[in-house]
């Protein structure tokens, strides 16, 4: 995965002297619903015998951040998280995504040998999604997020790497690396990749001047990065956590 790489170098490098994070919140993987009952409670946690923070009236608007299998949806209420019975929400859309999905484990091949992107489960101001990277070299943290502006990459208290900024569209442009390093733009909508792990159709292509290419996946994120016509990363399994 060329653009995690690119962070954990630059990050490990610079980290004692970035400015203090930036405190955007970002919606990862989040789908709207409205309350479809009389009076819908809002629990501390997923269970009936949990405190109940309030009570959303019938048409109350929420963003659901993830769904247990235990019928629960976990939304944010007054800057924390909280949760509402699943079957009382009447859910909207779902939200075309190209951020890593927190049920996969990803392997990767990269010029440096095999290595693999595994989901914690948990999240970082109730919205990043926490993820490590394991490799023969060792572990380590990083952190994903999207909202309406961006699919970013970054670290917990520290800075992030725009990997590609919204809207999606053929020519859209921005500024890569933390000090204006250079430019990436969005070349293609609509090709279709090959790797190991699969054929994926409709992926963005981001192309640095640098000359990385980078492709991304809807629902899954980056599948492939080459250079000069040559493969750097490419996804070469998926699987289930």
């Amino acid at each position: 995965m060329k653009v995690f790489i690119k962070v954990l170098i630059a990050l490990t490098l610079v980290v004692s002297i970035l400015m203090p994070f930036q405190t955007t919140s970002f919606a990862a993987s989040i789908t709207s619903a409205t309350v479809n009952t009389k009076a819908l409670n809002v629990r501390e946690k997923p269970t009936t015998h949990s405190k109940i923070k309030a009570v959303l009236k019938k048409g109350t608007k929420v963003t659901v951040y993830s769904k247990t299998k235990s019928g629960w949806s976990q939304i944010k209420y007054k800057s924390k998280k909280a949760y509402v019975s699943t079957k009382y929400l009447k859910f909207i859309s779902k939200k075309v995504s190209f951020l890593l999905n927190t049920t996969k484990v990803y392997t990767y091949k990269g010029k440096d040998g095999m290595y693999q992107l595994i989901p914690t489960g948990k999240k970082d101001d109730f919205s990043w999604d926490i993820w490590y990277s394991s490799s023969p070299s060792g572990k380590q943290k990083f952190i994903v997020g999207e909202d309406s502006k961006g699919l970013y990459t970054g670290y917990i208290d520290s800075e992030y790497y725009i990997d590609i900024k919204y809207p999606a569209k053929v020519g859209q442009r921005w500024d890569i690396g933390y000090e204006g390093e250079g430019q990436a733009w969005i070349t293609s909508l609509k090709k279709t990749v090959k790797t190991p792990a699969g054929t994926f159709k409709n992926c963005i292509e981001v192309k640095e001047d640098s000359g990385y290419i980078t492709y991304y996946a809807k629902n899954i994120g980056e599948v492939k990065t080459v250079q000069n016509g040559k493969t750097v990363t490419e996804l070469i399994s998926l699987k289930k956590k």
